[in-house]
């Protein structure tokens, strides 16, 4: 079916382009992947490109925003055009108007504007967008590959027509595999950070960004955006990866879920939860000795104090702060009855400091470096759970103790908690 497009010709390089838009709809339609290519099983392995589509995270994620997010958008499909026959072909304006009408300033602009023609014989290969194509087709049927509904999707053939850009070049096995490899290998992947910042879709990520600034508990200057681990002399109080994780686990203690996990939340869900999330921050920020004099002036006046209590003490680094929203959470689900002002007191009673030879092995390596990870968060909560009165069997004692001091467990003993 004969098909025409209007679009403008580029180059870059060696590659003459064409950008245009199609409908979502046509996109679907016209666009086939590399196998589908004639010959392609007889191509050596240079020519040959191909990566493998993700089926899951087209599923769980490119999909459902597709079909679910009225403030949908894409970004340009690369598309190579398989021409065997060579019959695209582009049609500038200027041979639709002379010379003469033209006006002398638009004659430049008018050579490389005008209309793309395809015969419908042609193959278009996706060399960048073949898995948002995917995801088109997932959004709109409302199933999968397999013809299973997708539970997170509400179907949605409005989609299909939705305009998305594209850029089309004519295909050339070599030419098409490096453009196909660079676009791919070098596309940078988006931060952790980042995440946390734009993500719309994680519930707690949007509750974590809610709990900062003004209407928040902890004040934007105070948390480090763009790293996991705060350097001697930062200025802040914690990451947004640690507030992230730490408001994570409260959600996940206080027993919501969502479709398949707490971040799966719907936005009056999210509301609730908040509601129950920020007392609790409230509660600890405002109670934890330590944290309140991190806290008590978030001006550059009080940089120098927060840089001292992280070089001090463990609720001044990031593991430190995880560790102790996990086992605030542990106490409180264990030690039945006891309020969250008492918790906080048996907080206050540990010591903290990092020359504390109970931290070695918990938190703290041998050398005075501090640990990392989640193991050394979970393994470090347990151990401040049971500091501050929540009752381990003989067998939860034991197996602490071997994850501390390794072969060598049996030799030592847990300090004595403080009540």
């Amino acid at each position: 079916m004969l098909t025409m497009f209007p679009a403008m010709r580029g180059k870059f390089g060696e590659t003459e382009y064409y950008l245009s838009t199609m409908y979502v709809g046509e996109a679907i339609r016209l666009a086939s992947f590399s196998e589908d290519v004639p010959d392609w099983e007889c191509q050596s392995v240079e020519e040959r490109y191909h990566r493998d589509i993700d089926l899951s995270s087209v599923r769980k994620s490119i999909a459902p925003y597709f079909a679910n997010d009225p403030a949908r958008f894409s970004g340009a499909l690369v598309l190579a055009v398989v021409d065997p026959d060579d019959t695209m072909a582009f049609e500038p304006l200027n041979q639709f108007a002379g010379r003469s009408i033209t006006p002398a300033l638009y004659q430049a602009a008018a050579a490389n504007m005008g209309f793309l023609t395809l015969t419908g014989d042609e193959i278009l290969v996706p060399l960048d967008g073949q898995h948002r194509i995917k995801a088109f087709q997932y959004a709109i049927d409302g199933t999968d590959d397999n013809n299973r509904p997708i539970p997170s999707i509400k179907v949605n053939t409005d989609l299909s027509k939705d305009q998305v850009a594209v850029i089309l070049v004519r295909f050339q096995p070599t030419p098409a595999r490096r453009i196909f490899s660079k676009i791919n290998r070098y596309a940078k992947p988006t931060s952790k950070a980042d995440n946390l910042i734009t993500d719309d879709d994680d519930a707690i990520a949007v509750i974590t960004r809610e709990l900062l600034g003004e209407d928040g508990v902890i004040p934007t200057r105070l948390v480090r955006i763009g790293a996991n681990t705060l350097p001697k002399t930062a200025p802040e109080f914690t990451t947004l990866a640690t507030f992230y994780e730490s408001t994570s686990v409260m959600v996940s203690e206080l027993g919501y879920t969502g479709k398949g996990k707490p971040a799966d939340m719907d936005v009056d869900q999210r509301e609730l939860v908040k509601e129950d999330v920020q007392p609790l921050w409230e509660k600890l920020l405002n109670n934890i000795d330590l944290w309140a004099k991190a806290l008590a002036d978030p001006s550059e006046n009080g940089d120098a104090d927060r840089s001292q209590i992280r070089e001090d003490t463990l609720l001044g680094k990031p593991i430190g702060q995880l560790a102790l929203a996990i086992a605030f959470m542990r106490i409180r689900d264990k030690c039945v009855g006891v309020e969250y002002d008492e918790i906080c007191d048996r907080l206050n009673r540990v010591s903290w400091d990092v020359n504390d030879p109970m931290w070695h092995g918990v938190m703290m390596n041998p050398n005075g470096r501090v640990m990392s990870g989640r193991t050394t968060a979970n393994r470090s909560a347990q151990f401040i759970a049971y500091l501050c009165g929540a009752e381990l069997s003989e067998e939860e004692q034991e197996n602490l103790l071997e994850q501390i001091h390794g072969s060598s467990w049996d030799e030592h003993e847990l300090p004595p908690p403080v009540v």
